[in-house]
């Protein structure tokens, strides 16, 4: 009888303790969950659950947020979107999905982890569909890539590049460039970097030197950062590459502020009507910009086609808005 009454102590303890575990995680995840972008009513019966992990900063992803969100919410698809700084939080929010379950994981660099790198196959094992956003890390885990090709994307700055020097008659033995991007090496920066090297070495720039001020929000500002390159300028810069548009603007109008007109080639991003008269007026040389509503489209149809037919087309890359 006291045997019988253990055995039943241990498994209401044991049931207890599963659901005071998935209680806590569940409580985890409504504190994690930065932005639910769907604001609207959805058929939960017919709708698609995905959870998106991605990098700091929320500030840089807007970009493609906005777009996302208008065409997600269009086609049924609820998104939880949770942003990470570190591999241990990443790695936290992928053990909270094996909890939660949604039908596919959108990721963006996570990677180079033993936890994770363990935890991917948990996840797959349950049916969970993997997107590898914008840079193609996961490997043998991911079931589809959506993103850009930044190698290209390097080239098409390089060729910017190249065409403002060609036209000054002003090529230089030598390139001094700094690079302004938050997630530089967290995304495709390296690839972005080494298209725009090979390109320009290619037109017989021999020497190149690259200085990325990688910074986070709001720690080291972009005026901080335009200080240094139009003010200062120890080291002599010719290109300033930027990846967002908040600090295109920031180095923009700084150049005219203090007056540094024809000293920079200046390549930026973004899509505000001050940056098309910035380019107009010569103050900024181009702007190069993915192609979010294409990206967020193109992310959307292969979720959908993975739920509806149970595959998808497993390299999905798109193109850019180059104004010059």
């Amino acid at each position: 009888m006291r045997k019988r009454m253990q055995n039943l102590s241990f498994r209401l303890i044991a049931f207890f303790s599963a659901i005071i575990f998935v209680a806590i995680a569940l409580y985890d995840i409504y504190n994690i969950r930065f932005i639910n972008v769907t604001d609207k009513k959805t058929n939960f019966r017919n709708s698609v659950r995905i959870m998106m992990i991605l990098p700091q900063n929320q500030t840089y992803w807007n970009w493609f947020l906005e777009k996302y969100k208008d065409i997600s919410e269009k086609q049924g698809i609820i998104s939880d979107i949770v942003f990470y700084n570190t591999s241990e939080e990443a790695y936290k929010y992928l053990k909270l999905a094996t909890v939660t379950k949604p039908d596919a994981i959108v990721m963006c660099n996570i990677y180079n982890s033993k936890e994770i790198a363990q935890m991917l196959p948990i996840i797959k094992s349950n049916n969970i569909f993997i997107v590898s956003l914008f840079n193609d890390m996961l490997f043998r885990y991911e079931d589809v890539f959506v993103g850009i090709d930044y190698y290209y994307k390097g080239k098409i700055a390089g060729k910017i590049i190249y065409k403002v020097l060609n036209e000054k008659n002003s090529i230089p033995k030598d390139l001094r460039i700094a690079i302004i991007n938050p997630l530089y090496t967290t995304i495709g920066g390296t690839l972005e970097v080494k298209g725009l090297t090979d390109f320009l070495k290619s037109k017989g720039i021999k020497e190149i030197s690259i200085k990325n001020f990688n910074f986070e929000y709001p720690a080291f500002p972009s005026e901080e950062v335009a200080r240094q390159l139009i003010l200062e300028d120890k080291q002599k810069f010719n290109v300033i590459y930027i990846g967002s548009e908040t600090d295109t603007l920031t180095i923009a109008q700084n150049i005219i502020t203090f007056n540094k007109l024809d000293k920079f080639i200046v390549i930026g991003a973004g899509t505000n009507e001050k940056l098309q008269k910035y380019v107009k007026e010569k103050i900024i040389n181009g702007i190069i910009n993915d192609k979010g509503d294409l990206i967020a489209q193109k992310l959307c149809e292969a979720i959908l086609s993975w739920k509806k037919f149970g595959h998808a087309s497993s390299h999905i890359s798109t193109n850019f808005n180059v104004i010059e």
